[in-house]
């Protein structure tokens, strides 16, 4: 019986010590082994997309493996809150605003990266915070507006393509883009996102605002006479050469779709879309021209998207590991090149070798210095942190015929006023 007991006592310690063993590798294997990234983007990444490419090499590096979540951009604003609350966040976000709306949820990278490596106006256009050397997104993509043009639909129609140094002005656009319909054998002859910022550009030529400084206070100016009238122009032109129903509401379409096919003669977007174009356009010739502009000069509006690590992701470590590896000089070097796109480090440049994409981004970089300044004081009053997609909705009303360009915008301009406590200039 003492035999009995002493093997039983014996076996019984031989499981505590395996079971304390198996816990032990468990742990080991869990914070040195192969780790899993989780992703968030707002879309499908495309073949040849430049992030997801860099985050396959880094996988392949590293030997940690990559999961990637697509929640759509308008839904982001709904779930990211629900995933903050229930512990369930990714450990990188490819955002263009969660950070500026949560920053609370986020890690401060300037612990982690030398402010100098980054262009300031990147840094300042993805983080959007005024008042502070905190950074909670470093650009991923640094981009513009910017417009493109259908080269076969010029040729078509007899139409010289503008210069850096001699670029249309407005009234040469609605000119040319009701020439190209009526003769470069184009549907449309000018189309734009259903965007606000690519509208805001024609509101900054134009000399309009949404807001003024005075001193340490805003007050609104969204129903200046300057904005009616360019609302009242762009209306105008949705009936005359555009596709409307981008505009009014009518349809989901991306006019982007439109340029790809053919069927549009200019087309105002932004950089983000110049490597997709030049992968997947084989049937037509095309290029970049410069930005038409107003009375105020030209207008060109910096974006882009950051990189963002929540704090309490489950693998935030992780997060930041990649991050040092994606900003490294190789390694974002190897990115610009495939994604064509402007720069956010400070030295490292896309050289390209082709003819083309060469006079294509002398274009692109040419548009930089138009930022205008009444983009940035809009930008320091945070406006839309009041409301947003409604003035793109009052834009909408106007361009349907719902309501007057006036009207759309007095509207706008009361909401503002009223939430912001700003007072109103008209």
């Amino acid at each position: 019986m003492k035999k009995f007991f002493s093997a039983l006592l014996l076996s019984s310690i031989s499981a505590v010590l395996l079971l304390g063993m198996v816990s032990c590798s468990k742990e080991t294997s869990g914070s040195t082994g192969p780790k899993e990234l989780k992703v968030m983007l707002s879309e499908e990444p495309s073949t040849g997309d430049a992030l997801s490419e860099a985050l396959n090499r880094w996988a392949e590096a590293t030997g940690n493996t990559v999961n990637i979540m697509v929640i759509p951009y308008d839904d982001q604003l709904t779930k990211f809150p629900l995933m903050a609350k229930n512990n369930d966040l990714p450990d990188v976000i490819a955002t263009t605003r969660l950070s500026m709306l949560y920053p609370d949820e986020f890690l401060d990278l300037s612990e982690y990266f030398d402010r100098a490596l980054f262009e300031q106006s990147a840094i300042d256009m993805i983080n959007q915070i005024w008042d502070s050397d905190d950074i909670y997104a470093l650009p991923q993509q640094f981009t513009i507006t910017n417009v493109y043009y259908n080269a076969d639909a010029f040729e078509k129609a007899g139409i010289a393509v503008p210069t850096v140094d001699n670029p249309w002005t407005l009234e040469d656009l609605a000119k040319n883009a009701k020439l190209l319909q009526e003769k470069g054998g184009v549907k449309y002859g000018m189309a734009m996102d259903a965007s606000r910022a690519r509208y805001d550009n024609l509101m900054y030529v134009n000399g309009g605002s949404l807001v003024e400084k005075n001193g340490a206070k805003f007050s609104v100016t969204v129903n200046s006479p300057e904005n009616i009238n360019t609302l009242a122009e762009f209306v105008e032109w949705n009936n005359e050469f555009m596709p409307k129903a981008i505009w009014a509401g009518g349809t989901n379409d991306n006019p982007a779709d439109y340029f790809k096919n053919g069927n549009v003669g200019v087309y105002f977007s932004g950089s983000w879309n110049y490597n997709t174009f030049y992968t997947q356009i084989k049937d037509m010739n095309w290029g970049v021209m410069p930005s038409p502009v107003g009375p105020n000069g030209g207008s060109s509006i910096l974006g882009g998207s950051g990189l963002a690590v929540p704090t309490n992701a489950e693998n935030a470590e992780l997060g930041i590991e990649f991050l040092k590896w994606f900003y490294s000089e190789d390694n974002f070097q190897e990115y610009l090149n495939t994604d064509k796109g402007l720069s956010s480090m400070v030295g490292i440049t896309y050289s390209p070798e082709d003819p083309k994409v060469k006079e294509d981004y002398r274009v692109l970089q040419s548009e930089v210095p138009k930022l205008p300044n009444a983009f940035v004081v809009d930008e320091s009053s945070m406006w839309r942190n009041y409301y947003d997609n409604e003035y793109r909705d009052a834009l909408k009303q106007a361009v349907n015929g719902d309501i007057t360009p006036k009207a759309a915008l007095d509207g706008f301009a009361l909401l503002l006023s009223k939430k912001s406590g700003w007072a109103l200039e008209y």
